[in-house]
């Protein structure tokens, strides 16, 4: 992965700069720890932004560790953050599902995201996103990254967790050069979205995906041309398993390496999933791609059948939208 600089017209930007976008305006707003910008933390930047805003909003994050459990709200539409590079703008929280709240209950999964993109057509690029709270029995899950909103975007983003890293809840989201890494049901949820071009790291033995596609819906995560790597202590990993009925994923032109399991799919203990799982592969290679052993209620797809895969075609659902 490659890390994308910050823009020398960028870094000289000032409170409350306002620029020409198409017929309307952008604001542009600067979080930097140094002071030097609009904002300190990012949050702050988001507060700062009133409710269904008027123009688009652009938040450039300078370089350095942020601290912060982050929520886009959902009345905050047309948002996109850019950091200064995968590897300078860095995003971080530690909260897991088994860690109590102040009455002394468990927190549960969906509270523990580093950071909560909840609004529409919200963009992030040049940047990582981690929770650093670990794995293990007494951590259970740890998201890093929860996307709820429809039409999001992510390019050049670093998602770093455990167990359950990206949530991708509803809507449509495209990943494009991005870097995930986990070990169990590291994707999951019920939403329709692309990856291209990305890579899918495991840290130990695992599940990759755990889809929860609606029965209604064509499509659910589609990964193309992504490449699927592991730690030495990676194996028996599985590309996928569902967490609903009906449950579909794809990998198209996509690597996969040897912690790749060889019957490629599980049924989360549950026959009847086998019934309704939609789990396929296209043209894929590298060793863990060898389709000798896999499951025989998964699918090798056709030429025909895998040219209905397009951009177009996955996120053309309600209303004509495509990723930048």
């Amino acid at each position: 992965m490659r890390t994308c600089a910050l823009s020398a017209d960028i870094k000289g930007l000032g409170a409350g700069v306002n620029s020409k976008k198409g017929d309307g305006l952008m604001q542009k707003l600067v979080v930097s720890q140094q002071g030097d910008g609009d904002h300190t933390s990012i949050q702050a930047a988001i507060d700062a932004v009133r409710v269904f805003p008027l123009e688009p909003v652009t938040i450039f994050i300078r370089e350095g560790l942020y601290e912060e459990i982050i929520t886009v709200p959902e009345n905050k539409p047309n948002i996109t953050i850019i950091g200064a590079g995968e590897n300078k703008t860095i995003i971080s929280g530690n909260k897991y599902a088994r860690m109590e709240n102040e009455k002394g209950s468990e927190i549960g999964t969906f509270e523990t995201a580093t950071f909560h993109a909840f609004a529409d057509l919200f963009e992030m690029k040049n940047l990582t996103i981690q929770n650093i709270a670990g794995y293990g029995d007494d951590i259970g899950q740890a998201l890093a990254l929860y996307v709820a909103g429809d039409k999001c975007t992510f390019k050049h983003v670093r998602l770093l967790a455990n167990q359950d890293t990206l949530y991708t809840s509803k809507g449509r989201h495209y990943f494009s050069e991005c870097y995930i890494e986990g070990h169990v049901d590291f994707i999951f949820g019920s939403a329709v979205a692309v990856f291209e071009d990305c890579t899918i790291h495991s840290l130990r033995k695992g599940y990759i995906t755990a889809a929860s596609t609606p029965m209604e819906n064509e499509f659910g995560y589609v990964f193309n041309n992504c490449k699927l790597t592991g730690e030495k202590e990676a194996s028996e990993v599985f590309l996928g398993r569902p967490w609903r009925p009906y449950s579909h994923t794809v990998f198209l032109n996509t690597w996969m390496g040897e912690h790749i399991h060889p019957n490629g799919w599980d049924n989360w203990r549950d026959a009847n999933n086998e019934k309704t799982s939609r789990y396929s592969e296209f043209k894929c290679t590298g060793p863990g791609s060898d389709s000798t052993h896999r499951v025989d209620w998964c699918k090798s797809l056709t030429e025909g059948e895998a040219s209905k895969y397009t951009l177009e075609n996955i996120f053309l659902t309600k209303d004509k939208w495509l990723p930048k």
